[in-house]
């Protein structure tokens, strides 16, 4: 019955998302008077809706609760971490290991690698890449976890993630773009800051730390934007949910910014309504994929999920 119970959220959100893809369709004709010598007799009326089922609940990201599921402990510095399918990979700073969990949180591989690791991110279903502020990034192997390759960057690495055929990274005031296959350098950004993170939304999409209180998203299509607040202190890592809506971890705040796809602020969480026992600083944050889970990490803390 356990087993049940811990899968009926992801169910029902699977099916959730089935039922959004289905649309309802009906056409109504409006007859009208006819009028020699023209050929309009009336018109059509389109409507389109989704539909929805009795008692299935549907996520609202902008109001919902968030609620603590459970606790991964790994306690020490700049600990990141994603989900990798259905289970999650952490990076283990302090350690220089990474750590996977099933999707209950229980620990099930340990991988030791040669420098620290300051981030993860995925490259397919059977790899991912961890960066090094050693100018490192590894390739490994999930199942079994295996170090494949290494990639030399020839420049400060923290942040990683990954846009078709570049990482993108990000340390001591400038953002990186890098060549998957050979780690060289193909362009670089000065922000002005100390940006460690840079979170892809789409190709020439991305947003980053841009100063202490504020983040900005830079876009090809002029839909960019800064984000700016007084209640809002090293921004370092963002996330960004399945309707697009952005999350902005405050790192020295304490709190976590929700904004629409175009910047306008929708609530700020304090980490006390997460988890009131919290006292250490939020460092990152991440969505599994087309659901309403994420992974929350801290510095000197335990991961929260």
């Amino acid at each position: 019955m356990e087993e049940i119970s811990s899968k009926l959220p992801q169910i029902e959100h699977d099916l959730s998302k089935a039922i959004q893809g289905i649309k309802d369709i009906h056409i109504k004709f409006e007859a009208t008077d006819v009028i020699s010598d023209t050929a309009c007799f009336g018109r059509l009326q389109f409507k389109e809706q989704k539909p929805s089922l009795p008692g299935l609940k549907t996520v609202n990201f902008q109001t919902g609760k968030i609620k603590v599921l459970f606790k991964i402990e790994i306690k020490g510095d700049f600990v990141s971490g994603i989900f990798f399918n259905d289970d999650i990979i952490i990076t283990d700073y302090s350690k220089n290991r990474i750590v996977y969990h099933d999707n209950n949180g229980n620990q099930t591989g340990v991988l030791n690698i040669p420098n620290y690791p300051t981030d993860i991110t995925k490259v397919n279903d059977r790899t991912v890449a961890v960066s090094s502020n050693a100018q490192k990034i590894f390739i490994i192997n999930v199942k079994p976890l295996t170090l494949t390759k290494t990639l030399d960057t020839k420049v400060p690495t923290w942040g990683l993630c990954l846009v078709e055929n570049e990482y993108i990274t990000a340390y001591s005031n400038t953002i990186y773009w890098l060549n998957a296959e050979t780690g060289a350098k193909i362009k670089e950004l000065a922000t002005g800051v100390d940006t460690r993170f840079v979170t892809c939304c789409k190709t020439n999409e991305y947003v980053y730390m841009n100063n202490t209180n504020s983040i900005k998203l830079e876009s090809a299509d002029g839909k960019g934007f800064q984000y700016n607040s007084s209640s809002l202190s090293y921004p370092y890592n963002q996330e960004i949910d399945e309707d697009g809506n952005i999350y902005v971890v405050g790192y020295s705040s304490s709190n976590i910014h929700q904004l629409t796809p175009t910047g306008q602020l929708i609530r700020i969480i304090p980490l006390s309504d997460i988890d009131n026992t919290i006292t250490k600083y939020p460092w990152v944050m991440r969505f599994k994929r087309n659901t309403n889970r994420f992974l929350l990490t801290f510095n000197h803390r335990q991961v929260q999920f």
